[in-house]
């Protein structure tokens, strides 16, 4: 560890342009990706590129690979390169076992980041840049020692707000869409459900994106659900969040197998909302969950009141998608071409409109509400600590 001193105390960085006496907006707190372009190097060639010039005159930037700096009031820089040891903790999203590689369809997301006899004062500032493969993430925190009504402790986990920066990183190619490509995959129909490996959830967004048939993309999916239907309903049959429904939802399992989609979406659609509400009211114990909108926004938090958004479960983007496809409401002066929780209750889905993505898409979204119903119970369980 070195010591170093600043003759400024840093702020965090502009958000836009001013001349002398102007007022601009500053980011005390944030990430940035070397992926991200032009925003990272603006970023690390101000303070972490003038601590480490304070560090040692003779350093390369390339010769980086884990820095972190931890910056106190009176400017005192304490300066961590490359030694220390780095450890993360993942949401894993199979079983594994001590030893086994460990690849991105393995896990979620990373949880948190720590470092070895390493903690963050949360009183002092923080400069945390790491490596992962061609790409470098930058998280800071300046606002510990920013002063009067921009004094901003640390009452957060730093590690998982680390974590969120790793994960962002390491699935940059499905976190980069912008919202009107999220959008697109949501009117699509098609949603990147967490039953999807991290390949096919990759593969989906660029058919959509791209705007090509995924019709082959449904075929694999749903060949590769129908052969392991008996292990997946036995995953359902033990979260006790679900397994009073079970007979309903194997009911309709047979009918979808068999090609009967009009009867299978008949009894599956209306369980979703069924399980919706339950999960809302058991967190909502004094309202009865009769608002589609409070179900939509409720189910997210399922998980993100747990961990950090940036996960392949991609909980807020699901709560946006149940609330504009699987809640989609219809024209009352015409049958609609498109089956949801709406025009089925209603009765104006055309008969054309049963097809084989329609009730494997139902599946899938059971499924979604299944793992987070299913992970938010053991996170809770972990954290009063019986685990």
């Amino acid at each position: 560890m070195k010591t170093v001193y600043l003759d400024e105390t840093p702020a965090g960085y502009s958000m836009g342009t001013s001349q002398g006496g102007g007022v601009v907006q500053v980011q005390y707190r944030g990430i940035s990706l070397s992926s991200n372009g032009k925003d990272f190097i603006r970023k690390v060639e101000g303070f972490p590129n003038k601590i480490l010039q304070l560090v040692s005159e003779d350093f390369h930037a390339s010769d980086i690979r884990c820095f972190v700096a931890i910056i106190h009031a009176d400017l005192k820089v304490e300066v961590y390169i490359n030694e220390l040891e780095i450890y993360g903790e993942a949401l894993a999203a199979k079983s594994v076992k001590a030893g086994e590689p460990v690849r991105k369809s393995d896990v979620y997301h990373f949880h948190r980041i720590s470092f070895k006899d390493l903690e963050f004062p949360p009183d002092s500032a923080y400069i945390v840049i790491l490596n992962n493969g061609w790409d470098r993430i930058l998280c800071y925190d300046f606002g510990p020692i920013n002063e009067k009504e921009n004094y901003r402790p640390i009452d957060y986990d730093v590690g998982r707000f680390i974590g969120a920066g790793l994960s962002a990183s390491i699935f940059y190619d499905i976190f980069d869409l912008d919202e009107s490509e999220w959008d697109k995959v949501i009117s699509s129909g098609w949603f990147p459900f967490s039953y999807l490996g991290y390949e096919q959830q990759k593969t989906l967004f660029a058919y959509i994106k791209a705007g090509w048939n995924t019709d082959e993309i449904e075929k694999t999916i749903d060949e590769l659900f129908c052969k392991g239907s008996e292990v997946w309903l036995e995953q359902i049959a033990t979260n006790e969040k679900i397994a009073q429904h079970y007979g309903i939802i194997e009911s309709a399992m047979k009918y979808h197998i068999n090609k009967q989609y009009d009867a299978s979406i008949h009894i599956l659609y209306p369980r979703i909302e069924a399980l919706l509400r339950e999960d809302f009211i058991r967190a909502n114990p004094s309202k009865e969950g009769r608002r589609q909108e409070a179900l939509s926004e409720h189910i997210p938090t399922s998980i993100t009141q747990h961990t950090h958004s940036i996960t392949r479960l991609f909980p807020e983007q699901f709560g946006e998608y149940i609330r504009e496809y699987y809640f989609k409401d219809f024209n009352v002066s015409c049958m609609s071409d498109f089956v949801s929780r709406n025009t089925l209750g209603h009765g104006v889905a055309t008969a054309a409109s049963f097809t084989r993505k329609s009730s494997l898409i139902g599946f899938l979204i059971l499924d979604q509400i299944h793992r987070y119903t299913d992970l938010s119970s053991k996170l809770e369980i972990r954290g009063i600590g019986e685990i």
